[in-house]
């Protein structure tokens, strides 16, 4: 069947289509499985890799830790890459405290694929967490807020991580105002961080984005990109969005990232 053009797959509610004969690498690097695809760990590798497999995705799995125990995070990170290897998968960690690197050993680290952060989680001009993913948020003026947001998304790009995820997401109070928000200058500053620091840029479909301006300009500067549909069990690997902006902007094979870890076939 995926000799045929298109891959039709039914998954939970939604229909989601991949082209077979896409010339991009068709990896998701976003992925987070809950319990809707099984009860253990066990469980839902096992349920992804099926669904993997059935749409002609491959799935890097990113962890989400939130435990300040090192020894309980190298366990589990352990686990989830045996886990990842039985499966053929990536697997990596999200990390959004900023000191995530003090809670894992280099060790365990250093068996990752990659690392993967976003930049929204940051506090306002009055020092109060926004998670600005979630409306109704204390976003004060829109100005103010940029500039904050810019400035902690350096911070976030200056880290040792692989993959910058959600890309220039605004809150849905904001997000009308894209284009005037995110100046040339704004875009500039965060790809050239991106480059400098060998960040690959998430192309993510579930909050479409970055937009294709941006894309466009970081593809100009080096940059490369990822796949990310940041999906948590229903909808893990829809990356047809990413795909169609790649081919809308022009983008080749290879200028995206790749893990070096090669996946074994089962």
């Amino acid at each position: 069947m995926r000799r045929l053009l298109n891959s039709l797959v039914l998954f939970g509610t939604g229909l989601i289509l991949i082209s077979c004969n896409s010339s991009y690498p068709k990896i998701d690097l976003h992925v987070h499985l809950t319990r809707s695809l099984g009860n253990t760990a066990t469980d839902a590798f096992k349920k992804a890799s099926e669904l993997s497999k059935q749409m002609g995705v491959t799935f890097g799995i990113a962890e989400e830790l939130d435990n300040s125990n090192k020894r309980i995070n190298d366990s589990l990170l352990l686990d989830r890459i045996a886990l990842a290897k039985k499966n053929s998968f990536y697997i990596g960690i999200q990390v959004s405290r900023r000191d995530w690197s003090n809670v894992y050993s280099k060790e365990v680290l250093n068996q990752l694929d990659f690392i993967l952060a976003d930049a929204l989680i940051f506090p306002n001009k009055e020092g109060k967490i926004m998670q600005i993913w979630i409306s109704d948020q204390p976003l004060g003026d829109p100005q103010v807020f940029m500039d904050l947001y810019v400035a902690h998304s350096l911070r976030v790009l200056s880290e040792p991580i692989t993959i910058w995820a959600n890309p220039t997401f605004l809150p849905v109070e904001l997000a009308p105002q894209y284009d005037e928000l995110w100046t040339d200058a704004r875009m500039k500053s965060l790809i050239d961080a991106a480059v400098k620091n060998n960040v690959a840029i998430e192309i993510n479909s579930r909050y479409k984005v970055p937009h294709a301006k941006f894309i466009k300009m970081a593809k100009a500067a080096g940059a490369h990109f990822t796949f990310g549909s940041n999906q948590h069990g229903i909808g893990i690997g829809d990356i047809y969005w990413s795909i169609s902006m790649a081919k809308k902007c022009g983008l080749r094979r290879d200028d995206f990232f790749i893990p070096k870890r090669q996946l074994s076939l089962n």
